[in-house]
């Protein structure tokens, strides 16, 4: 939905999506789960991050569970992208109030980053194994570039679900294209192409050099000498979105390269 180069955005109410799900063969019962004080809450922080999710459902169930209409799952978030031809950009929560759709997350020393993030959700039953449509990503790039213009978000504060919840989130996944979300929108931060051409150095840095990159760019990371589990799920959540073609959560040369070029680029 386009307006003058614009996203057009489309507001539905809780009884539309029980007119929507079930053909308008019944309506909402009152109480919790059926109305936007369940799944939101008012803005104390201003918005300093964009969260990026695939629902790992259709469309239906998507809408059901981010609505609040299904009591057991008190989860939400500002916008869905749907899977449709065309896609649609619906409006769920307003920006000026927090969803819950980060859960228990880090990144760069915030914790809870529900009250300071806007998230989106994209139709998708699994985005490390199904690609986003064309239309789809031209939908989400028009998107994710008024929030971050309108919001003054930094690059590296574009991020995956995955990124600030690495050891219980793999989504939006390895297919999600966010090297041309960068260079065509304007959304996200991605490693200088140089980055890679000279000569790689020999083997990894040490555990706590590789560690301390991590933690440096962001991501939640465990303690001691050795590699630790923590680690490895901050790794792979890097690899799935810098180097998907090998997500093993292990130290490597080109990840540590990677992340030096990130780290010197956006810090």
């Amino acid at each position: 939905m386009k307006e003058d180069g614009k996203v057009s955005l489309q507001w539905v109410s809780s009884s539309l999506f029980v007119a929507l799900l079930l053909g308008g063969c019944a309506s909402p019962q009152p109480g919790p789960g059926s109305g936007l004080a369940w799944v939101s809450t008012e803005r104390q922080e201003r918005v300093r991050f964009l969260v990026i999710h695939h629902t790992a459902s259709d469309l239906q169930r998507s809408l059901r569970i981010l609505s609040g209409l299904d009591p057991e799952r008190r989860v939400s978030s500002h916008y869905l992208v749907t899977d449709e031809n065309p896609p649609r950009v619906i409006a769920l929560v307003p920006e000026e109030r927090v969803a819950f759709h980060a859960g228990v997350s880090h990144w760069r020393g915030q914790h809870g980053l529900n009250r300071a993030s806007i998230g989106i959700e994209i139709v998708n039953p699994d985005g490390n194994i199904h690609d986003y449509t064309e239309a789809q990503v031209e939908l989400i790039g028009r998107l994710c570039s008024d929030i971050v213009l309108r919001h003054g978000i930094r690059p590296e504060n574009v991020v995956a679900h995955s990124d600030i919840a690495p050891n219980r989130k793999v989504d939006p996944g390895t297919r999600f294209p966010w090297e041309r979300l960068h260079r065509v929108y304007g959304v996200g931060a991605w490693p200088d192409a140089k980055a890679l051409i000279a000569p790689l150095p020999p083997a990894p840095p040490p555990v706590a050099e590789f560690r301390a990159l991590l933690k440096a760019w962001g991501h939640p990371v465990g303690q001691g000498a050795s590699w630790s589990e923590a680690d490895q799920h901050a790794l792979a959540a890097f690899q799935r979105r810098f180097r998907p073609a090998r997500v093993d959560g292990q130290p490597d040369v080109e990840s540590a390269v990677l992340l030096q070029a990130l780290l010197s680029q956006y810090r």
